[in-house]
């Protein structure tokens, strides 16, 4: 939940998600729609369908100890996979997350950025890992990063190596980790519909849209994707929302029907609520319930 989420906005959710899922089992036994009712306003869906995959593997299989064995978990990538072997395990495996990597970069001043700088980072913490307490070291290195080395107004005449980091000593600090270049804004417009039939709202189970993979929609209309419904429809307003390097505007449109259409999921409109549908589409309707 932590990843690209501030900790603030993940609480709650993490509070909520326990509660429903104490247990590796819990989860595994879950169905994924309730899995992401649970997770809807986080964002990043594939998040969570990953969790829920992982937790039916070890569900199946017995959790895994070492570092090799957690890289198969799906989801585990090679930070969490070492920092649960080293932190749980003692394995002398070590970790790289944004606050090693900064660290890194900014006592060797290394120009490398995206993966080229994590490979280097990586190769670094290898070499210096303290394999005697590998778990207390990796935390070490995070815990600088994230509250010494920090990435605006760094600490630097406190940090325990900083007569040893190549950028203070050079007076180059906010130079590094060097910024990445951000990626070309790409600009969508779409009409986001809401279909009523009495008190039923209309949603899409089956659906196209991979940045909403696995959650209920309401009926979107896009230029190289056009919906055809032959419909006159209210507009109730606009909203804009952004994906990755996407933004979008939606104008959001209602129409209600004297009768339902076919390849749509037809729900209850008190019950829409308890349906997994993303940020955006709330807020459409939201629209709705406000007129």
């Amino acid at each position: 939940m932590l990843q690209q989420t501030q900790i603030a906005t993940a609480l709650p959710y993490y509070e909520r998600w326990m509660r429903r899922f104490p247990t590796v089992q819990a989860l595994a036994d879950a169905d994924i729609q309730e899995a992401m009712s649970l997770w809807q306003g986080l964002g990043y869906y594939r998040r969570c369908r990953m969790l829920k995959e992982g937790a039916e593997k070890v569900a199946a299989e017995g959790t895994p100890k070492s570092r090799d064995e957690w890289r198969k978990i799906p989801g585990v990538g090679d930070y969490t996979a070492a920092a649960i072997a080293s932190i749980c395990y003692g394995e002398p495996s070590s970790v790289v997350d944004g606050n090693v990597e900064r660290v890194y970069a900014r006592l060797t001043c290394d120009p490398a950025t995206g993966s080229a700088l994590k490979s280097n980072a990586w190769k670094w913490a290898d070499r210096h890992l303290y394999t005697p307490e590998p778990g207390e070291w990796n935390q070490a290195v995070m815990e600088l990063g994230a509250t010494v080395c920090k990435p605006n107004q760094p600490l630097c005449r406190e940090c325990p190596i900083h007569e040893s980091c190549v950028a203070f000593q050079t007076n180059r600090v906010d130079e590094f980790p060097t910024p990445k270049p951000r990626a070309k804004t790409v600009h969508i417009e779409e009409e986001i519909w809401i279909l009523q039939v009495e008190e039923r709202i209309a949603v899409a189970s089956h659906h196209t849209f991979d940045w909403w993979k696995d959650l209920r929609l309401l009926p979107i209309s896009r230029p190289d994707r056009p919906l055809e419904l032959g419909l006159w429809g209210e507009s109730l307003g606009v909203i804009s929302y952004t994906v990755t390097h996407h933004r979008v505007t939606a104008l959001v449109n209602f129409a209600r029907l004297d009768q339902e259409i076919d390849g749509f999921e037809w729900i209850e409109r008190n019950n829409i609520g308890e349906v997994p549908l993303p940020a955006p589409h709330r807020k459409a309707l939201a629209l709705l319930y406000k007129t």
